[in-house]
């Protein structure tokens, strides 16, 4: 993946996630400081594994309930539409774009809602700041 703190997430899922029906619980834009590099995006996404196993109600097994943080900086271009209370995706991406862009834009970020959130943006610098283990309802 090469971003830094990836290897935080490989360490619980032995791969890089696909975020596929993961929950962003929280998205915060913070203002940079004067002369800063531009905002950052911060988001919270909970996450976990499905299992093959089916449960006595019929559901697919769910495991390694986690929370994420991503920090993005130098934010530019954003979308976000249809947060809610909820937030399923189909998927999260963090494209690298340095080969075709002018700009000092590495990657291209995108939350695909499959229920509520989507969004989409530009940033300088991507990283996980942490994975902790789920505190919340499990689904």
């Amino acid at each position: 993946m090469g971003i830094p703190g990836a290897e935080l997430l490989t360490a619980v899922f032995g791969r890089w996630p696909s975020f596929h029906d993961a929950e962003v619980v929280r998205l915060a834009l913070e203002r940079s400081e004067p002369y800063g590099d531009g905002p950052d995006l911060v988001a919270d996404v909970h996450a976990f594994e499905m299992t093959d196993e089916v449960s006595p109600d019929g559901s697919y097994v769910l495991r390694r309930h986690v929370l994420v943080t991503f920090r993005f900086r130098g934010i530019a271009n954003v979308h976000i539409k249809a947060f809610n209370n909820q937030n399923a995706l189909a998927g999260l991406a963090i494209t690298d774009i340095r080969s075709h862009q002018i700009e000092d834009l590495r990657y291209e970020v995108r939350f695909d809602g499959s229920f509520g959130v989507d969004a989409s943006f530009l940033c300088r610098e991507a990283s996980v700041e942490s994975v902790r283990p789920w505190k919340g309802q499990p689904r």
